[in-house]
């Protein structure tokens, strides 16, 4: 008899208690409905690839989560199965800067600069000073008039001798000075020096400047076809001056000191024409204007008769 009564105490729980029951589900239900599903694609809307990709469903799967369907919670219980992290979630699908991730594509800096290594392939100077030696060409009579430097002296004269007709050119460097009597004088050396017959230059030997004392009776001296030709002055003025450029030539054998042929007395017998080079390269014309020194022995000479 206690037995059945237990049981009937039992039975009358259960009917009590399944009221309450179902209460419990329409309550957890209610719950279950009220923080709804998330996005279908979850977490952040951004477009798929980038960050860590996954296809994963994050939370506790569906129909795994609440209590077993044989009691407690509905087969349905949890969260659903498409929660977490979207299935694309993280940033966008190129990650990270541009596409090729990192930085750009280009990476790290441009390269050197576009290409031109150290200086311009010209490098170095220009090649110095104006040439003064070699062969000269190309400009009036075949030659190439440079600029005389301060402390340099060129000439250009006429040549006239031995059948030929031709043009003389001659560069002269200062190389110091020397004592000439109580004068201080410059010494010069030959840089070039050419003669030009028919325009086509060809060089001198054994050329020499002489400044010519304390006066500057300056002469030039050179070797050509087997003789030694000297332009020196036919006039002097007083204190035995010169008056204008070298004006006449004297031939002489080889290394000899005598001439062979005396062109520059006071007749003038050989006469030939000279001009310095301008510092700007140019020169005077080649013209005659010989005339004898004021103060020449031999005009004044000639004014006494």
């Amino acid at each position: 008899m206690f037995t059945s009564q237990v049981r009937a105490l039992s039975a009358g729980r259960a009917r009590t208690l399944r009221p309450v029951a179902a209460l419990l589900l329409v309550v957890l239900g209610a719950c279950s409905s009220s923080q709804g599903p998330a996005a279908p694609d979850g977490g952040k809307p951004d477009s798929g690839g980038g960050g860590t990709t996954g296809t994963g469903t994050g939370g506790t799967p569906e129909g795994s989560g609440g209590l077993s369907g044989s009691g407690g919670s509905p087969a349905s219980g949890g969260v659903t199965g498409s929660g977490g992290s979207s299935a694309t979630g993280g940033a966008t699908g190129t990650g990270g800067t541009d596409p090729s991730g990192g930085h750009p594509a280009s990476g790290g800096s441009g390269g050197a600069s576009g290409g031109r290594g150290g200086t311009k392939g010209t490098g170095g100077s220009g090649g110095g000073p104006s040439a003064t030696g070699g062969s000269s060409g190309g400009g009036e009579f075949g030659f190439t008039f440079r600029k005389p430097g301060a402390t340099d002296v060129d000439w250009l004269c006429t040549f006239r001798q031995g059948g030929v007709s031709g043009h003389v050119y001659a560069r002269f460097d200062q190389t110091g000075t020397m004592m000439a009597g109580i004068a201080t004088i410059p010494v010069y050396k030959a840089a070039l020096a050419q003669i030009s017959v028919g325009g086509a230059p060809a060089d001198l030997a054994n050329v020499q400047y002489e400044y010519g004392g304390g006066h500057n009776n300056d002469s030039i001296r050179f070797d050509y076809e087997g003789k030694s030709y000297k332009y020196y002055h036919s006039s002097f003025g007083f204190g035995f001056r010169k008056c204008q450029p070298m004006d006449c030539i004297n031939v002489y054998a080889p290394n000899a000191t005598t001439p062979q042929t005396e062109g520059c007395t006071a007749a003038r017998a050989l006469p030939e024409i000279c001009v310095p080079i301008k510092a700007d390269g140019t020169h005077d014309p080649l013209t005659d204007r010989f005339m004898k020194c004021q103060g020449d022995s031999a005009q004044l000479a000639a004014g006494a008769q």
